[in-house]
């Protein structure tokens, strides 16, 4: 049974969600603890120079900023910190350091684990979406430059499965994502309106472009 992803009022802002994103990225396997101050360091670029901190506000400002972040996931049970020294021969174990950046290591705790995974499919459909913005605008650019007045809905399909098809698991889910309803939703942003609705399931409703 899968942990239900409740934050109870807590708010995750861009910051907190950078980090869960890099979490998950090194959660292999599941709670593995994770270098994960230097990952930010590399992916947001916070590098300072060899000048006094205090010289330096812009990093020393990003710096402060994800510190807190991890403070805030700690306290929301996301993430919990599992510092680690280095195995030798003569040790193989974790102790807590608070040196430097606070705890080195993080891991994602097991509801940390459900919350960034709805995070990445959230990210997934924000993309999926953004994408098929720009494909319907492809496709109704080349039906408006074939001079086409009226054009049936099927059509608009037809273009989109030729553009973005293999981009789907089947035909089935293209139809299920790509649906009348949906078109007839996307399709308001452009000069066009239906002039035959027969029904919501009816793939030759026809559309023409409002001069």
């Amino acid at each position: 049974m899968s942990t239900p992803v409740k934050l109870h009022g807590f708010k995750l802002g861009q910051l907190e969600k950078n980090v869960i994103y890099l979490m998950r990225k090194g959660d292999e396997p599941h709670g593995k603890p994770i270098l994960i101050w230097m990952d930010i360091c590399q992916t947001y670029g916070i590098e300072f120079s060899a000048y006094p901190k205090k010289d330096q506000p812009e990093e020393f400002f990003k710096e402060k900023q994800y510190k807190c972040a991890l403070s805030r996931l700690v306290k929301a049970r996301i993430i919990k910190p599992s510092i680690r020294i280095p195995s030798t021969s003569e040790n193989n174990f974790s102790i807590p350091n608070p040196k430097g950046h606070g705890y080195n290591y993080y891991s994602l705790t097991k509801f940390g684990r459900a919350v960034a995974d709805k995070l990445h499919q959230e990210q997934q459909q924000k993309e999926r979406s953004m994408r098929a913005k720009v494909d319907l605008k492809k496709v109704m650019d080349k039906i408006c430059d074939t001079g086409c007045v009226e054009f049936a809905i099927d059509l608009i399909q037809r273009e989109l499965w030729q553009l973005s098809g293999d981009s789907f698991g089947s035909r089935a889910e293209f139809d299920g994502y790509w649906s009348n309803t949906k078109i007839g939703i996307m399709l308001k942003g452009y000069r066009v309106e239906p002039i035959t609705r027969v029904g919501k399931k009816d793939r030759h409703q026809k559309y023409r472009w409002i001069k």
